[in-house]
């Protein structure tokens, strides 16, 4: 493997790989037993047995930076809010209890996993190979890349084979014959052919009356479920990138002249190398380039990079930002066909030989420029923005037309909304905790500007904070008029409703004026449009002897219907489509398997989880 070509790609393989092992792992037991040894304080107690904060900490900023990489600025604009964040605690702690649970229980079955189990799966890893076979040297690379020595590796691989094992026995333990799979199939993959009289609900609802005492005799008889959730009024205003790049221009001046102070992006470069694990054997080597030696036959004889060292350190066609900062550097400053002192690169010294050298020209490369131009102009642009904005809306308290005036964007404001009902624009963690969790809830002030995404703030006001309520007869009066219509109106079309299916039978043509029958629809689980309506048609009866069968059923809407069901059609599959269904069938009762085992160890644990620790504000 060629650890500085796969400075990107490769490196970002490999840390998935081993971060999958160590996630898994995690499932038996905990990284603090691998690589700490620290007698802190507790985050939780687990039957006796203590996850330290130390632990705790390891795994939450491993999982951040994760996430953050994975999510970018999304993620990073959430992780402003304390709500959110205690959330990742919380989930994070309830995760840990259970790994702890299951290494426990794994040590109750006395699963175990010997040496030799352990070097069987390492040798035949098919990311420690090359060309099909085991390469010990590249086994080595990877684990210093990711700072691991053996021992600490063939730890968390124990780890993983411990849980292995346990899946292996859940699974073993669980499985459906053939003969279930089919009797599922046919129910799941079944299609059912009905015709609809609909009586939609907000007709029926339109032609009710309620009178005031109606009204008020419900508001007092249930006036504790008219719950007024707390409330804000807001003022804002935001900010995007798309805002600010609406007057950017760039100039064939710019161009040009990035083009003069950067030509070592427009160049690429034949490069070959030779790397050692240390200085010595380094030193020894360029010696021997000096005294005549192949510099080819050197690499295939003595470099750790042996893919490259096979072909006589041949790295190929190499652009800027490919390879670490160090290493191309060095080689930019070297002429064609000319080769290094050794160099120091993320601790391995390597002698870099320059092989040939093309350079792209202006013309060619002036699109890309512009844009990089463009978007250095429009990031600087933005950030005075910003901090403009942020002086104004700090300097003028009182309102926020200052602070608008300076991003050149107009104040907008909201109606009252709840944190169930929040504007779209305003939808975000931390702007949310803003409006209803922090000093500026009150009102009088102004919010600094809160990121809600690459290049995109919100500065938000609250002109008015009603606290949680009961609403008054007044306030929760359309709301209960509304209510009793509907419940009116069901009443009534449930009683029309069931009176025709028990006439249509007899008089399957004597339809009641505006009630007709749809033409037939088909209705299935594999495609269900409407799931509460697809469930009351397979709960009507299978029709005997050809006979038509009615049922009233409901919709999402709401509407009653009366439903004709006409045909049933069972499901068939093909024998490969019955595995894969099979399988799927397994895979998800042995999840369901999973979490009935942990709940059962949960509900004869003793644990307790230190709360004060775990809501604290985060630490990164």
């Amino acid at each position: 493997m060629l650890i500085e070509k796969m400075h990107g790609a490769a490196n970002t393989k490999i840390a998935k790989f081993i971060l999958g092992l160590i996630t898994v792992s995690f499932l038996v037991g905990g990284m603090s037993g691998y690589l700490f040894n620290t007698n802190d304080t507790y985050t939780a107690k687990v039957n006796g047995e203590t996850i330290s904060q130390q632990t705790f900490m390891e795994r939450y900023n491993q999982e951040f930076e994760t996430r953050a990489t994975q999510e970018g600025e999304s993620f990073l604009t959430q992780s402003d809010s304390p709500a959110f964040v205690n959330a990742l605690r919380q989930g994070l702690i309830e995760r840990l209890v259970d790994q702890e649970l299951l290494r426990q229980y794994a040590q109750e079955l006395k699963l175990n996993v010997s040496d030799e189990m352990i070097k069987r799966a390492i040798v035949s890893d098919p990311n420690f190979q090359s060309n099909g076979k085991f390469d010990n040297g590249l086994y080595q690379q990877i684990l210093a890349q990711n700072r691991l020595n053996s021992d600490t590796y063939a730890s968390i691989l124990r780890g993983a084979l411990t849980l292995e094992q346990m899946q292996k026995g859940i699974a073993d333990s669980e499985f459906m014959v053939p003969v279930q799979v089919k009797e599922n199939a046919q129910v799941f993959f079944q299609k059912r052919v009905a015709r609809l009289a609909t009586l939609p609900l907000s007709e029926a609802m339109a032609k009710q009356t309620v009178s005031e005492d109606e009204v008020k005799n419900y508001y007092e008889a249930n006036q504790k479920t008219f719950v007024q959730p707390e409330q804000v009024k807001v003022q804002y205003l935001q900010v995007s990138a798309d805002d600010v790049a609406k007057g950017i221009q760039v100039s064939d001046v710019e161009i040009a002249q990035y083009y003069q102070d950067n030509k070592a992006q427009f160049i690429s470069q034949r490069l070959a190398h030779i790397q050692f694990s240390n200085e010595q054997a380094a030193q020894s080597a360029y010696q021997a380039l000096q005294n005549g030696a192949s510099f080819a036959e050197l690499a295939k004889a003595h470099s750790l990079d042996k893919i490259s060292g096979e072909n006589g350190g041949e790295l190929g066609w190499i652009n800027a930002n490919e390879l670490p900062k160090t290493f191309e550097d060095t080689a930019i400053t070297l002429p064609v066909g000319k080769y290094s002192e050794p160099v120091n690169v993320d601790g391995n010294f390597h002698i870099i030989l320059v092989q040939e050298r093309k350079e792209k020209p202006l013309d060619e490369v002036k699109t890309q420029i512009a844009d990089l131009v463009r978007k250095s102009l429009l990031e600087n642009r933005f950030y005075s923005i910003e901090k403009n904005v942020r002086e104004k809306a700090f300097e003028d308290s009182k309102s926020l037309e200052t602070a608008a005036q300076a991003a050149g964007v107009r104040v907008q404001q909201s109606d009252y909304f709840s944190r169930k009902n929040i504007p779209a624009e305003l939808n975000f963690p931390n702007v949310i905790s803003a409006m209803f969790d922090s000093d500026i809830a009150n009102g009088g002030t102004n919010s600094e500007p809160l990121n809600v995404g690459e290049q995109h703030f919100v500065v938000v006001r609250v002109l008015d904070h009603k606290a949680e309520g009961v609403k008054s007869l007044d306030e929760a009066k359309a709301e209960i008029e509304s209510f009793l219509k509907r419940e009116k109106a069901e009443k009534a079309l449930i009683a029309t409703a069931t009176r025709l299916v028990d006439e249509l039978p007899a008089h399957p043509n004597k339809l009641p004026e505006g009630i007709t029958f749809s033409s037939s629809q088909t209705f299935s689980f594999v495609e269900s449009q409407d799931p509460i309506l697809t469930n009351g048609v397979f709960s009507i009866e299978k029709p005997k002897q050809e006979k038509t069968v009615y049922k009233v059923v409901r919709n999402s809407k709401g509407d009653v219907i009366v439903a004709v069901l006409e045909k049933v059609e069972e499901g068939t599959l093909n024998e490969q489509e019955l595995a894969q269904f099979g399988a799927q069938l397994n895979q998800a009762r042995q999840f369901e398997l999973r979490t009935q085992l942990l709940q059962a160890l949960r509900d004869k644990a003793q644990f307790e989880i230190n709360e004060a620790f775990i809501k604290q504000e985060d630490e990164n």
